[in-house]
């Protein structure tokens, strides 16, 4: 009775919503696959408008930058972004190379009161 019930609320998705999810004969209680394409991190989904994410992959595009370039071991010297200008800022360390001396403090920068500034 149990396999009766099961496949009659399958059988009560209608084609339009079954067309919505990009199912043609699978259970809304079934697990999704590995493989699936509904799924996002399926390897048959691109998740990019230039290709799939990976080096060399079948629709990277050409040059040295997007989802298929080769990754380099001076890659986490390059600017990273204008919040980081420096590769990544470790504990302690410079922020930049224009600043070797003057890391910031856990604190951050202090503000004045009064006159003076305080830490």
């Amino acid at each position: 009775m149990g396999a009766l019930a099961a496949g009659s609320l399958v059988c009560a998705v209608s084609p339009t919503e079954k067309a919505l999810l990009n199912i043609a004969n699978a259970s809304p209680f079934s697990p999704f696959s590995p493989l699936s394409p509904r799924d996002p991190l399926s390897p048959r989904y691109p998740t990019s408008p230039l290709g799939p994410s990976g080096p060399g992959g079948p629709g990277a595009p050409v040059g040295p930058f997007g989802p298929g370039s080769p990754i380099s071991p001076w890659s986490p010297l390059r600017p990273m972004g204008p919040w980081t200008p420096w590769g990544p800022i470790l504990p302690g360390g410079p922020l930049s190379p224009l600043s070797p001396l003057l890391p910031l403090g856990p604190t951050g920068p202090i503000a004045p009161v009064g006159k003076t500034y305080t830490q």
